[in-house]
């Protein structure tokens, strides 16, 4: 079962653009072989520029496409960890800077 699941989100408005597709599905293999699911979802709408998001965030297409869709994947995952987690962590360190091991 996997651990996490990210949305890779591809736009484009002509056909010729779907030729990122196999970038994406390299990126999703790498990514599912750390235990990450990757649900890829494509929009087709005429006329429109190429844009490729990973969790909503977008990055430029480069030659290195599959590479940068893993770290936004990564660091997309990061960021969702620590807003699922923040209030534990200040309650905690709050909690550690008021103790007084001295009782």
């Amino acid at each position: 079962m996997p651990k996490a699941v990210v949305n890779i989100t591809i736009t484009y408005g002509s056909t010729i653009d779907a030729v990122v597709l196999n970038a994406v599905i390299v990126a999703a293999s790498e990514l599912r072989k750390d235990g990450i699911e990757s649900r890829i979802l494509q929009v087709y709408q005429p006329g429109t520029k190429l844009k490729i998001s990973v969790n909503g965030l977008e990055i430029d297409i480069t030659k290195n496409l599959h590479e940068k869709i893993i770290e936004t994947a990564y660091a997309s995952l990061i960021e969702e960890d620590y807003s699922d987690h923040k209030d534990f962590l200040i309650d905690a360190v709050a909690a550690a800077t008021t103790w007084n091991c001295d009782t």
